[in-house]
Order: structure tokens, then C-alpha cells, then sequence
């Protein structure tokens, strides 16, 4: 299949993986007059960007959406084109209008008085405001923009690779779905990695950065499952599948950390059972791809 803008390789990594990062998706001087807006947002509550004493808020939530011009030349063809590649072409229902931008939990120094490690809490995936299907047409993908540069223990969204697979299995039990918080609650009590990983298990007592990150765990389906740490430029985004457990990190940087959430909502629901092979889009693929190895598996 060809790809507007995605390689076969960075294909076939979402579909394994569960997420992709999609480099220089917009302009990295795009992104920081888009940052220098949300720090104008950030003023009006007396948090001032040449002024770090006003910082005294490890992290300041703003629960809104914009759509300046500074996020509009943000709204790349390269950026769109590459959301069509994972969701199929002309399947996305904003394609041709114009897109929101939010909500923004702006890191200063969350958790920077602490040891970094791999949380217990704060573990989910996206979706509170509809009832989930395995073929759900709501969300599509997670779009996680970068609008500052983010390093290492920064404050980058953690993504636990591999998770998607176990949402789309457990999912698939239920035909007429899950209210969002029964499905993380399932998905969660489905998988010993994953019930361990958001604390609803016993801790083994490893260290949880070796356990979790610095070593993947194979499941009897042959998924890998690991927690890693997004990094990246501003302009850069991570396009992660609609199923993909992620949590915030902390930010030991103590440098103010910008991103935002864009959901990718579908002109329809997908269709898992397409005549034609050819027909599916990679994010149908990959939920066929998860449910027939945990099948063949008896998991």
C-alpha cells in the first residue's frame, strides 16, 4: 500500500506498537508562535513567560480549545495527509475543516521533588465522552502535538507500547460496549502486565524503570509490552491508536513543557470485516491483527 507521507516501517511500528512519531508534522516556528499564544492564555492567570518566579504551580490545566491563526498554519497538509494514512483516505470527518486544539496541561515541574519513576496512576486511554465499541468511530486517532522541545525525564507523555492490543481484545467481547471506565477497568483486570503496570495488582517489587521500561515483556499472544518516553521537537507529533494506555510523566527538567490533545473522530465506524483485504485502513489492521492473535492463542 502506498503512504502519502508515512513509511511501511513507521506503518507497521503503529500497528505493532501502537503509536508512531510523525517528525516536523508542522513547522517548528509555527509551533512556537502556537506555544507563545497559550503563554498569552498563561498571563491571564498572572503566570508570566519572562518571569519565573510566577511559575508556582507544578502543572496549570488549561480545559480549553483554540483555533488562532498561529494553530491554523499548525494544521500541515504533511500533518493531515499522515493522519489519513493510518485511518484510510476520506475517512476522517474534520478533514477540510477547522480543528481545535486542546485541551493544555502545561508541565512546569510536576513531580520534580520526587525520584522519577514510572507512575501507578494517571494510566488511561482516551474517550470519557462516549460509549466504547471496538469499531468506534469517536476517536479514531490521539494526535499528541509538541509545541516546545521535550528531553529526556521532561515531562513527555509515557505510552505503554503494546497496550492497544489488549483494549482491542477486550473490546471485541462486547458488541454493544463498554462505558469508558468499565472498558480501562477490564482491560486492566485482562492482563497481570498491565494490572501491575496502573497498581491494581500487587507491586513485585522490582524497580519499576527496569521492569517497565528498560525491559519489554512478551504476553502469550507474542505482544511486546513496554512503557516509553516521547520526546521530540516542537512541530513534531505522536500519532497513537485510539486504544493506547499512556499517562504523564514527571518533569525533572523544571522546563515548561507544551503539548496538546486532538482527537481524529471518523466519518463512520471502521469496518473490521471488509470484503476486500485491501479495503482496510492500518488502524483496522491493526485491531484484526490484535484479535486474531489472541484467538490463535486461546488468550
Amino acid at each position: 500500500m502506498a503512504y502519502k507521507v508515512l513509511t511501511d516501517a513507521q506503518v507497521e511500528h503503529f500497528i505493532e506498537r501502537g503509536w508512531v512519531k510523525l517528525e516536523q508534522a508542522f513547522a517548528e516556528e509555527d509551533a512556537l508562535a502556537a506555544q507563545d499564544f497559550v503563554w498569552r492564555q498563561l498571563s491571564l492567570r498572572n503566570i508570566r513567560k519572562d518571569d519565573p518566579s510566577t511559575w508556582t504551580q507544578p502543572l496549570v490545566h488549561i480545559k480549553e480549545n483554540y483555533a488562532s491563526e498561529e494553530f491554523n498554519r499548525c494544521n500541515t497538509q504533511r500533518f493531515q495527509d499522515a493522519i489519513e494514512d493510518l485511518i484510510g483516505l476520506d475517512r476522517w470527518a474534520l478533514k477540510g475543516f477547522m480543528v481545535m486544539w486542546g485541551w493544555w496541561p502545561v508541565n512546569f515541574a510536576e513531580g520534580s521533588d520526587i525520584p522519577w519513576d514510572v507512575p501507578t496512576t494517571g494510566w488511561h486511554y482516551d474517550g470519557s465522552h462516549f460509549h466504547h465499541r471496538v469499531n468506534s468511530r469517536e476517536q479514531g486517532l490521539l494526535c499528541i502535538p509538541l509545541f516546545s522541545n521535550i528531553k529526556p525525564q521532561g515531562g513527555g507523555t509515557l505510552v505503554a507500547e503494546g497496550t492497544h492490543h489488549i483494549v482491542a481484545n477486550v473490546l471485541n467481547e462486547y458488541p454493544d460496549g463498554l462505558p469508558h471506565k468499565d472498558a480501562i477497568r477490564k482491560s486492566v483486570e485482562a492482563h497481570p502486565w498491565l494490572a501491575e503496570l496502573t497498581g491494581a495488582a500487587p507491586a513485585s517489587g522490582e524497580n519499576r524503570v527496569e521492569k517497565f521500561m528498560n525491559n519489554a515483556y512478551r504476553d502469550p499472544a507474542g505482544f511486546e509490552l513496554r512503557v516509553v518516553e516521547t520526546m521530540g521537537r516542537p512541530g513534531d507529533v505522536m500519532l497513537c491508536h485510539p486504544f493506547l494506555f499512556h499517562a504523564r510523566s514527571q518533569n525533572h527538567l523544571r522546563i515548561p513543557r507544551f503539548m496538546c490533545n486532538r482527537t481524529t473522530p471518523l466519518k463512520e465506524p471502521m469496518n473490521l470485516n471488509r470484503a476486500n483485504p485491501a479495503d482496510y485502513s492500518p488502524l483496522e489492521r491493526s485491531i484484526r491483527y490484535s484479535i486474531d492473535h489472541y484467538s490463535k492463542a486461546g488468550v
